[in-house]
């Protein structure tokens, strides 16, 4: 039961609370225009255009079912790709709700700007943390596509060129897109369409931004406070609440831990022997080189003695054997700019980025294995050398790509490369933009396997696409008129 000092402290209190409602309807009163009558805090006419304005509309006819028709091809290749797909419907609603939020505040101070991107960067943060989560799956090209292009969703926190950002974005996934297309083209069509849904999601964004956004995301000048805005739609959209001083979001959780077959944590016995096992099965080859030579004399069906006792003297191992069995010495990885050549050396299965700051930059690749470059920028010239299932993307250069003494490499021009060589090389890709398909020399020499890819165009531009032909490998000489003359066999083309 309340005691009268209770009951005494609450009508304090509500005489305050009704106090301050007096003030604010007496200042309404006399902010109200000339007819008397009062408007709320909110403007019908902005939270009209925050409901149905009509570029809202115009993304939501432009994306949305571009979004819905990926989702659906996801599900029928299931497991991890559908999982992503997922997260990338996430994004689109949250995306959509930040811009019917933009459409009801004035553009926000950068302080508050991380709060409203919250919900974007904690869905690409997730896009990002799966693919990483699952890089031995068969899928995982899906996955780097997926991941590499999403980051085009960010184009609302870029002025004042978000298209361009978007279609840079675009082509990154490219690269991984093509992989997927060589790699299920023939087995699953559904695969070819999945593709095709997601650039065409992509392409349908950029249109949308380039005619809505042109130099960056429009606010509402006339608009409310980002906390008044965010309250007014957080019933219908479920609006992130934004402070004035917000900090960003907190970092998505970490992704789960990679699976070792490591055995018991203490490192016991059989641990360490199926350790050994692996490590003796990985050197594929090599695992008999450690084998001795038996000579004649220990061998018991050429020895009647040996074959009396049963016994076989054991010889003693040389210096010089010990040293043959003793396993290389493993590089370290190494990426660093010596004066304007940018060295890559000794890396595994890694994503890495350069940025070019100058022209007369070069980039040389050398002893990497299935790892993946990626140069952003103009610069002078990239070689590759001794490089095994290496892939790299390249912006434009002003010389020459080389590739020597490589084994199933692939190249992306995104831009203009003027010449391409190969050299002593088995399997080679060549991915050509529009823009070098048509001013780019290829040069091959003691090289097999190579193939070159290009856009293809057709009337309808959701139709597009790549376009693969292999270099000829066999040629036919004869001597004509005291004169070597080679032409290319038509089976090898």
């Amino acid at each position: 039961m309340a005691t009268p000092t209770d009951l005494q402290s609450l009508l304090r209190r509500i005489e305050k609370a009704t106090t301050r409602l007096e003030e604010l309807a007496t200042k309404r009163a006399e902010s109200a225009p000339a007819g008397g009558s009062t408007t709320s805090s909110v403007d019908p006419s902005t939270s009209k255009a925050g409901a149905d304005g009509k570029a809202l509309l115009e993304y939501e006819a432009a994306v949305q079912p571009q979004i819905a028709n990926f989702v659906s091809y996801s599900d029928k290749i299931g497991g991890v790709v559908a999982e992503q797909a997922r997260l990338v419907e996430t994004l689109y609603h949250a995306q959509r709700n930040f811009l019917r939020t933009a459409t009801l505040t004035k553009k926000p101070t950068m302080d508050q700007l991380p709060g409203l991107l919250g919900p974007q960067q904690s869905a690409i943060q997730q896009i990002i943390s799966l693919r990483d989560a699952n890089r031995p799956s068969e899928y995982f090209d899906n996955l780097s596509t997926i991941a590499e292009g999403i980051a085009a969703f960010g184009w609302v926190a870029v002025e004042p060129t978000p298209v361009p950002y978007i279609n840079d974005m675009k082509d990154s996934a490219q690269f991984y897109a093509n992989r997927v297309l060589k790699k299920w083209r023939e087995k699953d069509e559904n695969q070819v369409e999945w593709v095709k849904a997601f650039l065409s999601a992509l392409r349908e964004l950029s249109a949308y931004v380039k005619l809505f956004h042109t130099t960056g995301l429009v606010w509402n000048p006339k608009g409310e406070d980002v906390e008044v805005a965010a309250r007014a739609i957080n019933g219908e959209a479920a609006a992130a609440p934004v402070r004035g001083t917000g900090a960003p979001p907190p970092p998505p959780p970490p992704p789960p831990p990679v699976y070792t077959d490591s055995g018991e944590a203490d490192g016991s016995a059989g641990a360490t022997t199926r350790g050994a096992l692996f490590a003796d099965l990985n050197k594929g080859g090599e695992i008999t080189s450690g084998l001795r030579k038996v000579e004649k004399d220990q061998m018991t069906h050429k020895n009647p003695t040996l074959r009396a006792t049963g016994l076989v003297k054991e010889i003693p191992h040389s210096a010089s054997t010990a040293q043959q069995q003793a396993p290389a010495k493993q590089r370290s990885p190494r990426m660093e700019l010596q004066g304007s050549k940018w060295v890559v050396e000794n890396y595994g299965t890694e994503h890495l980025t350069i940025e070019a700051t100058e022209t007369k930059q070069t980039v040389y690749m050398f002893n990497c294995a299935g790892t993946t470059l990626e140069i952003k920028g103009k610069l002078n010239g990239v070689a590759i050398d001794s490089c095994q299932k290496c892939g790299i993307v390249f912006d434009s250069l002003v010389a020459q790509c080389e590739i020597v003494n490589c084994k199933s490499v692939q190249v992306q021009a995104r831009e203009t490369v003027p010449a391409i060589q190969i050299d002593r090389t088995d399997g080679a890709q060549v991915f050509l933009s529009e823009a070098a398909r048509d001013n780019t020399q290829i040069t091959t020499a003691k090289a097999s396997e190579v193939n070159v890819s290009y856009p293809h165009e057709t009337l309808n531009p959701e139709d597009d696409n790549f376009v693969e032909q292999p270099i000829p490998e066999q040629f036919q000489t004869v001597v004509k008129n005291g004169k070597l003359v080679t032409t290319v066999l038509e089976h090898s083309c």
